[in-house]
């Protein structure tokens, strides 16, 4: 394809959310952020909600900005986080913002579950039971929300919502689909079992898209809004932003492994059909629908969120906004050796992440007496490094398959210090992708709606002559701390 397209992409994640405009031309995918706001949930009552009534007021704002410049803008594709979802009623009209996965809710109806109901709901999916998964969620709100269960017609997941608003068709897309452990990761579509066991009606979910087909054309009134006179068409991508963030990894070799390094890390690999055993059960992976109905083997660990928690604190602490350099200084400079289980329920969402990361290496008799904030934040990056490295083994032995070299997308790929740990305890070299991955995944598949016979492979020859990847290597590591870290979500002695 020779002609020059100009596609805006909106990734929208938990802590902010980008517009981004990207060209293609001359084979290459140029991108530039138009806007970045920051997100967040709102706390009304006992509950957080997200405030999409704001993301696509903004998203609009930008767009609207972009056609006063002058620029056509020829698609659109939207990119959210997984798992949230809200419901509408028979006549399209949202019945509450979506609520955020931060919740209680779905912790409360997982324990409701025993080990044997767990393992049935992995083998039917392909998915790992977690409490952030959006069939808890949808369980609760039956009880907790019942006025507005007893009116819900559809249930649409985040990004859904916003190519809802943008179009006025209702199409739920198979990567999001994937996160609610609602749809059988074999087939690809709604498992009627699942659904029947938790009491939720499968017509809920209707039409699933297909990734760079047209969803719908931009409404006639944002048009006029927006200051566009002719047609824009919202395309499916894969919307969330893992999967999109994976489709732009510049990888020809077949078996390849990622770090997906944002709130949430996603450490895992690309497969064509899913892999359900009790080995990959019992390594904490999960098969999620990717690009183009590929399978993303990996595991949804603890990410930054964990760190930005320390950072607002240390920011109060000080008294003023702390740099990114400063914080990576401290961690570099602490003389320490200490790990933590980041996937632990004390740091899901604690009151003061600084006092329950110092009490659990308390408890763990690692540190003694007042609180270190060097520590902290060296223990933060050992941590995650390690998980990753005992992550991406884990992925070798249960697939067979040895990875050359790691690819890293996502925020935490700009930290120095975490890339050079990640480096030395998984002994690989990393390579560190496109900043924007999500929003380059998604702009790549949207070119297929554009170029139909393209497929992920020639998307992905695109991306790699749009940008130029660094590789990081780091002489092996301390393996004291990572067997320290080993024992500790093992549940032995540290």
């Amino acid at each position: 394809m020779n002609e020059t397209k100009v596609m805006a992409a909106l990734d929208c994640g938990n802590s902010s959310f980008r517009i981004v405009l990207g060209e293609y031309k001359d084979g290459k995918i140029g991108s530039t952020v138009i806007a970045q706001l920051t997100n967040y949930m709102v706390k009304i009552g006992d509950y957080y909600y997200w405030d999409f009534l704001r993301i696509f007021h903004e998203f609009k704002a930008a767009l609207k900005e972009v056609i006063s410049s002058g620029k056509k803008i020829d698609s659109i594709g939207i990119c959210t986080w997984g798992v949230d979802f809200a419901l509408f009623d028979k006549a399209g009209n949202m019945l509450s913002n979506p609520l955020g996965y931060r919740n209680v809710i779905g912790e409360q109806e997982l324990s409701k579950l025993t080990e044997e109901e767990k393992k049935e709901l992995f083998y039917e999916s392909g998915i790992l039971c977690d409490k952030i998964n959006s069939v808890y969620m949808l369980s609760g709100m039956k009880n907790n929300f019942s006025s507005i269960w007893s009116q819900a017609d559809r249930c649409l997941m985040a990004p859904d919502i916003l190519n809802y608003f943008m179009t006025g068709e209702m199409v739920n897309e198979p990567s999001e689909l994937s996160t609610t452990q609602l749809m059988s990761a074999d087939t690809r579509a709604i498992n009627e079992k699942i659904c029947e066991k938790f009491g939720i009606n499968p017509k809920l979910f209707r039409e699933i898209g297909s990734h760079g087909t047209k969803i719908g054309n931009v409404k006639a009134d944002i048009l006029e809004e927006i200051g566009a006179d002719y047609d824009i068409p919202v395309i499916c991508v894969p919307s969330h932003d893992t999967a999109s963030a994976v489709a732009a990894i510049p990888a020809m070799e077949e078996n390849f492994g990622f770090i997906s390094c944002g709130t949430w890390s996603l450490i895992g690999t690309e497969l064509k059909e899913p892999i359900y055993s009790d080995e990959i059960m019992n390594s904490n992976l999960t098969n999620e629908v990717g690009a183009f109905g590929k399978i993303t083997l990996l595991k949804n660990s603890a990410g930054m969120f964990v760190v930005n928690q320390l950072k607002k604190e240390y920011d109060f602490h000080c008294k003023r906004k702390v740099s990114w350099d400063e914080i990576t200084e401290l961690a570099e400079n602490a003389v320490s050796s200490a790990v933590i289980d980041l996937n632990d329920t004390a740091f899901f969402n604690p009151s003061s992440m600084s006092k329950a990361v110092w009490d659990y290496l308390v408890k763990t008799s690692q540190v003694s007496g007042e609180k270190d904030w060097g520590v902290l934040f060296r223990t933060f990056y050992e941590s995650l490094a390690c998980c990753y490295a005992v992550t991406i083994r884990d992925l070798e032995k249960t697939t067979g398959n040895v990875f050359k070299k790691i690819y890293i997308v996502g925020g935490g790929a700009a930290s120095r210090v975490l890339l050079n740990m990640t480096a030395k305890h998984v002994g690989k070299p990393i390579v560190v992708c496109f900043g924007e991955s999500t929003s380059m995944g998604n702009l790549a598949v949207q070119l297929k709606y554009f170029c139909p016979e393209m497929e992920l492979l020639d998307l992905r020859k695109i991306i790699s002559k749009s940008y130029e990847t660094a590789e990081f290597e780091a002489e092996p590591g301390d393996f004291h701390v990572l067997e320290k870290y080993e024992n500790m979500i093992n549940g032995k002695e540290v």
